[in-house]
């Protein structure tokens, strides 16, 4: 923001609180604003003209591949990855336990933990790029960028009304056209707006920056809360199962939270590894239609609460996929991954890794480290070579874009 009467004190007052914040460890910045920030709906700034976005990458090869290595599936607070049988196994039953499924929301854990203490940074860089600076409030979040997709699902759920338009205002059934675009912009900018307050409550409380949190939500799925094509992957992260298994893995307080839901709690307690596949698939399953938000009869065609009630989910997600790069990173280096890459390359490589899979990433991270003995994301990414790995620089690249 620029001022036109800019006063010197202010000026050096502003400098000041500048070099402080980016002082400050980032754990105590958020602790800071968990005490001081008021959560609440904000009064959106005035409108601030930024470049028109075109449809961005949320075709399934930008969605988390599939295919992982069991060498990754081994979290890093889990000594014994073997589960230890019992003389009477305890059966597990599909009937939720509990009947506030439908609200789900996971708990924040009583104490934040960053991906950079997760990965051991010893310090973070005084400059940071955008998308990975904390926020200091919900303003700082808006946006006003053009979504083709999200028009197409306004049109198509009766949120705006384009009959005066071309087709509708319709290209296909997933985009819409350039009039459809022009009459829906209004909504377009107060839907990718309506959901900052819960982001912003979500990175205090998660741990998680709320700029790159937004980011993935625009590039996954335009802010549109449910299925984009099939049943496989959902939400305003695209969460598919291999998200899932990530989330359940390597976060025991979120599965200790979200299994009792699904199996009898005696079944939960023998911990992810311990229980059935057939019981972690359905772990997995029912945990991506948790953050499927498509509600046919309601205003909209969105199950706002359960939309609100996902965005501490994929924080966690985004979470668990920085402790899988740090398992990955120790499994071929033998060192943590703030010993041998910096916190940058690191949040690139996990943002790789959610796009491509584990896989993919733990493949480019051997490859680089056997080939070039370092681990910056510009060698990794250039290992990303296989025909279902290839879209993981493009995601990091769209991801960091300011």
């Amino acid at each position: 923001m620029r001022f036109f009467k800019p006063v010197l004190a202010a000026v050096l007052v502003g400098v000041i609180l500048g070099l402080i914040l980016n002082i400050v460890p980032l754990k105590s910045r958020l602790q800071h604003l968990q005490q001081t920030s008021t959560i609440s709906t904000p009064v959106l700034p005035l409108p601030v003209l930024r470049k028109t976005e075109q449809s961005p990458s949320i075709n399934p090869a930008s969605l988390q591949n599939v295919d992982s290595s069991l060498s990754v599936q081994q979290p890093q607070n889990q000594t014994d990855a073997t589960p230890t049988p019992s003389a009477s196994p305890t059966p597990f039953t599909s009937t939720p336990t509990s009947s506030s499924f439908e609200e789900f929301e996971p708990l924040p854990p009583a104490e934040i933990t960053t991906c950079a203490e997760i990965w051991s940074v010893p310090e973070l860089p005084l400059n940071l790029p955008l998308v990975l600076e904390y926020p200091r409030s919900v303003e700082e979040l808006y946006t006003e960028y053009n979504y083709y997709y999200l028009a197409a699902m306004l049109i198509q759920n009766k949120v705006v009304d384009a009959s005066q338009c071309p087709y509708n205002g319709l290209q296909s059934a997933t985009t819409a056209n350039q009039c459809g675009v022009e009459v829906a912009r209004p909504a377009i900018i107060e839907w990718q707006n309506q959901y900052d307050s819960k982001i912003f409550e979500t990175s205090v409380k998660h741990g998680v920056p709320a700029r790159l949190l937004k980011k993935i939500f625009a590039i996954e799925s335009q802010f549109w809360p449910a299925i984009y094509i099939d049943i496989l992957e959902s939400g305003f992260g695209q969460l598919n199962d291999t998200g899932a298994d990530a989330l359940l893995l390597y976060s025991p307080y979120f599965y200790a939270q979200f299994c009792p839901l699904i199996l009898h709690p005696r079944t939960c307690d023998q911990g992810y590894l311990g229980i059935p596949e057939s019981a972690r698939a359905l772990l997995r399953g029912a945990l991506v239609r948790q953050v499927n938000a498509t509600c046919a009869e309601c205003p909209q065609g969105v199950n706002r609460q359960r939309a609100l009630s996902s965005i501490p989910i994929f924080a966690e997600v985004v979470k668990a996929n920085c402790s899988q790069i740090n398992q990955i990173v120790q499994n071929t280096t033998n060192q943590k991954a703030g010993q041998v890459a910096d916190y940058v390359d690191l949040w690139k490589l996990t943002m790789a890794n959610y796009n491509a899979g584990p896989g993919c990433t733990a493949r480019a991270i051997e490859s680089a480290w056997k080939e070039e003995g370092e681990l910056t994301w510009t060698i990794v990414a250039s290992y990303f070579t296989s025909k279902e790995c290839q879209s993981a620089p493009f995601y990091v690249s769209d991801i960091f874009k300011d």
